[in-house]
């Protein structure tokens, strides 16, 4: 991976899992409803996060990109933060949608981001764990009991693939992930 992620964008270090309940100490209350539009025929993504506990909504328009060989974990993002009236003009372009409820939740002194999706993926629950460097991501830890396995490496499970799937595509994903292994 190359030491620079571009001059404006970011590197995301980020470690994925399929959750299998809900971790205690998740609060109804607070949190976010996070809608995603992934534009048609780009790597843009346009994100309208809306408190649960009441605020601002925030919208962005993200780019990520995936280094070579394709690495899920670590890619680079470049975010520009827009106005209620610039989100508007780009949600008018034509792109697949996905809706989710993020909570946060500590353990073992890491923040976890735990993502429950609605629509055609209810049913399906990913966390994820963010880092500041490559090094401290390669590192072992413990995960927390509500943690079925990692799905890091599966590009089935980033955002833009998961808002490909179809309705029937999606249940077939669901139950295969969360059916015990034999």
């Amino acid at each position: 991976m190359s030491e620079r992620a571009g001059k404006y964008a970011r590197f995301e270090l980020e470690r994925r899992f399929l959750v299998g309940r809900l971790p205690e100490g998740i609060a109804d209350d607070w949190g976010w409803r996070i809608s995603d539009r992934y534009i048609k025929n780009t790597h843009l993504r346009l994100r309208r996060m809306e408190p649960i506990h009441g605020g601002e909504i925030i919208f962005k328009l993200g780019q990520k990109h995936v280094p070579s060989p394709p690495d899920f974990s670590r890619m680079t993002i470049t975010n520009i933060y827009l106005s209620p009236g610039e989100h508007a003009v780009l949600a008018g372009l034509e792109a697949l949608e996905l809706r989710k409820v993020r909570h946060s939740i500590e353990h073992d002194e890491r923040i976890f981001s735990v993502d429950v999706f609605n629509d055609h993926l209810t049913g399906l629950v990913l966390a994820e764990v963010g880092f500041e460097t490559p090094d401290e991501m390669d590192q072992t830890f413990d995960l927390p009991p509500w943690v079925i396995r990692e799905l890091s490496g599966d590009i089935r499970f980033t955002g833009g693939a998961l808002a490909n799937l179809a309705a029937d595509q999606a249940a077939e994903l669901i139950r295969e992930i969360t059916t015990p292994q034999p």
